[in-house]
């Protein structure tokens, strides 16, 4: 039970590394990415099991612990800037995530007393990287979303759900990792108290590499086409300019039903008002107080519920259907969100 628990991580991350590793070169750039992590995953896990197993009393094992310990974080964050890359980063910043892990393994490569003092400051460091590493990614995914939101009149499969729930788990695997590091990796030294840890290690580990592998590298249409929504107005677009626009918007998806198109995208909207996405974004966002998807789909609902009041005897489906609604689950979640109730309960009131 011990031999398994200190060998079952770095089987994972192994075999992983191995199957995306096959594919590297026909990988997009987030995939090569989550490579690396495999990798480095894999160093780490071989550290643990050449400690747990007291293979070797060698100082290399503990400076490459120390190092890929300061680096997993660092590198999933990477890989989350490639899989959302609406804007690029400097070289010089992802550089930057590996100062700590770089600094403390030459440290510890000075002497025994070197070595005792980078294990402390690899438990002080980790919680430090790992959460700034975790926020840094969350806050480029939710910006993505946001980005996605204000583009897809139906942005659910887009949106990268599955990553952000990682990232959510990161979180407590930071408070696991922090408590394991205070306790220090000796206090599970030849005790079955391992597997515990192994084992959600293991779980979580498979399925970073799981999403990974299903999760479609965005098109390139919301990488390279898609500009995060403006945090301010644009100079010189005032207050009647955007009254304006927002009649035009209002009376293409109103009196045109504009919304009814499936697959609508903000630049669709922006060609028929004649202008473009940045002021029609800005509109929707500070005049309507919606994203893109929820001022389309808002729209459709309101149709929706005027066929249900005339008695229209169409199935739910169809009529999601005709109002623009491209997909079922969207429907749902949009007339739920709108009206604060399920479609049939709400046709049953009536």
């Amino acid at each position: 039970m011990y031999y398994l628990a200190t060998v079952l991580p770095m089987i994972v991350c192994l075999v992983w590394t191995v199957i995306f590793a096959l594919d590297y070169r026909k990988n997009d750039p987030a995939k090569r990415m989550l490579t690396v992590f495999g990798l480095v995953s894999t160093l780490l896990y071989a550290c643990h099991f050449v400690h747990f197993n007291q293979l070797s009393a060698s100082p290399l094992w503990d400076s490459l612990y120390f190092f890929c310990n300061l680096s997993v974080y660092p590198l999933y964050n990477i890989y989350v800037h490639k899989l959302t890359r609406t804007q690029k980063a400097p070289n010089w910043y992802f550089l930057l995530w590996f100062i700590p892990a770089a600094v403390v393994c030459i440290w510890s490569l000075t002497g025994t007393r070197g070595g005792n003092g980078a294990m402390m400051t690899v438990q002080f460091l980790f919680p430090m990287v790992s959460i700034a590493a975790s926020i840094d990614a969350a806050i480029r995914l939710l910006r993505f979303r946001k980005s996605v939101d204000n583009y897809y009149s139906n942005p659910e499969h887009k949106r990268l759900d599955p990553v952000l729930v990682l990232i959510i788990l990161q979180f407590v695997t930071t408070v696991f990792s922090f408590i394991a590091n205070l306790l220090g990796r000796d206090t599970f030294l030849n005790k079955d108290l391992l597997m515990a840890p192994a084992l959600f290690f293991s779980a979580l580990l498979f399925g970073i590499f799981y999403i990974g592998n299903s999760t479609e590298f965005p098109e390139e249409e919301i990488r390279n086409d898609v500009p995060a929504p403006p945090a301010e107005t644009p100079h010189g677009f005032g207050e009647e300019q955007q009254k304006q626009l927002m009649e035009k918007i209002e009376r293409q998806m109103h009196e045109n039903q504009l919304f009814r198109t499936k697959g609508l995208t903000i630049s669709n909207l922006a060609e028929a008002v004649g202008s473009n996405r940045t002021y029609v974004s800005v509109c929707i966002n500070q005049l309507a107080g919606y994203s893109f998807s929820d001022y389309v789909n808002q729209a459709r609902i309101q149709y929706i519920l005027k066929l249900m009041e005339n008695g229209d005897t169409r199935t739910l489906s169809e009529m999601a259907d005709e109002a623009g609604f491209a997909e079922r689950t969207s429907f749902y979640r949009s007339f739920k969100k709108v009206v604060g109730t399920s479609p049939s309960t709400y046709l049953a009131r009536l």
